[in-house]
């Protein structure tokens, strides 16, 4: 990654990518101290759109070097606007540097939410590096005090929308309390996009959705916007919802038997299965 010099004032540090609820002014003073003294501190990281520098990750070390009123500071260059500058903030000192304490950690979910509020929640954790049992909490908590709008569906890693009941499914436990320190720090190390990554995979939101489905929790014709989806979900999806109809309905014996007939067919091969069922949705919806 190209480290340049960069003037001070060619790097925006007041467009929100500053994500901790406060500075800390003991960081800041220790910085400049070591500075003056001839330490080195790693560069500080920014994403350059062709027309502004936006600070990413290293206000601390920023606000030292000018605080020693030092002109220039040393940065790693990235292509980039404020959006990723952004996503790279919220998950900077998830590991290393000064890391974040709890209220930093809400902070950064807060953000996030309100800048992208339909990303399914395992997304936003991973970008936050925060659990998304967190995600979903502060969520929730901020759908109930106005500051966003509920969703109906969000939108997963892979770019595709599901229904926003998944995300009431717990998934992992609860956000582990955190040293109180402050600070900057440096970049965040580890993530990566494996099923076992920090904000769960695309495969554990289907199968979620699946179950859910199944279970009568979410419209049933959900099902054929999952690329997982299968022939048992399908069977017990509409074994579970004929369960549910009156056993006194004087016209229950006819659907069975209508059911029946086209089972039959079905397996013969003698219906358009997608056009047949493409017709029973737009009947139930009628």
């Amino acid at each position: 990654m190209p480290i340049q010099t960069l003037s001070l004032d060619s790097i925006d540090i007041y467009s929100g990518t500053q994500t901790r609820v406060k500075t800390s002014e003991e960081a800041i003073e220790s910085y400049a101290e070591e500075m003056k003294n001839g330490a080195e501190f790693p560069p500080i990281s920014v994403y350059f759109d062709g027309a502004t520098y936006w600070l990413a990750d290293g206000f601390h070390r920023y606000l030292a070097t000018k605080r020693n009123e030092s002109l220039t500071i040393r940065a790693e260059v990235q292509p980039g606007g404020r959006g990723d500058a952004l996503k790279h903030a919220l998950g900077a000192n998830a590991t290393n540097g000064l890391h974040r304490n709890n209220s930093d950690k809400r902070n950064v979910v807060e953000i996030a939410l309100e800048e992208w509020p339909g990303m399914a929640n395992p997304v936003i954790a991973e970008i936050c590096k925060v659990s998304p049992e967190l995600v979903r909490t502060r969520r929730n908590e901020m759908v109930q005090s106005g500051r966003i709008e509920k969703a109906g569906k969000v939108t997963g890693r892979d770019g595709k929308e599901y229904p926003a009941e998944v995300e009431k499914v717990a998934r992992g436990k609860e956000e582990k309390r955190s040293s109180e320190g402050e600070g900057g720090g440096g970049r965040p190390q580890g993530g990566g996009d494996g099923p076992g990554s920090l904000g769960g995979s695309n495969m554990e939101l289907e199968r979620e959705a699946r179950e859910m489905i199944r279970r009568g929790e979410i419209n049933p014709f959900e099902l054929k916007t999952l690329t997982t989806a299968n022939a048992h979900d399908y069977a017990a999806t509409v074994i579970n919802l004929l369960g549910t109809m009156k056993p006194g309905d004087p016209q229950r014996r006819a659907g069975l038997q209508r059911i029946k007939r086209w089972v039959e067919k079905a397996l013969a091969g003698e219906v358009d299965t997608t056009a047949a069922v493409d017709g029973v949705e737009a009947a139930m919806l009628a």
